[in-house]
């Protein structure tokens, strides 16, 4: 897993609606590369069931595109490996009160 610290600062201002917190914190980021000319990003959801999946992957294609606007983004929904609260950060972990 990739994860490119500047990418990460701007996905921590994508909220998950439904649970409050940003999407890096929830460990829903696996991959967030940069090379020179693109941004790479793999997100997953908690569930496949989210009905809120495109709407944060468009909000996180945005957020990215705006920070980086010289560079292509690309931002994919992943399954694999399946989400699970261990994945969370402690900051995360701490917002739940875990």
């Amino acid at each position: 897993m990739t994860r490119d610290p500047d990418i990460l600062d701007v996905l921590r201002g994508i909220i998950d609606p439904e649970i409050g917190i940003n999407i890096v914190d929830l460990g829903l980021v696996y991959q967030a590369e940069r090379t020179a000319d693109a941004i790479d990003v793999a997100i997953t959801m908690t569930t496949r069931a989210c009905p809120l999946g495109e709407m944060m992957l468009e909000e996180a294609r945005a957020a990215l595109s705006r920070r980086f606007p010289t560079l292509v983004v690309t931002v994919s929904l992943v399954w694999e490996p399946p989400w699970a609260p261990a994945m969370m950060t402690a900051a995360g972990r701490e917002s739940l009160a875990m």
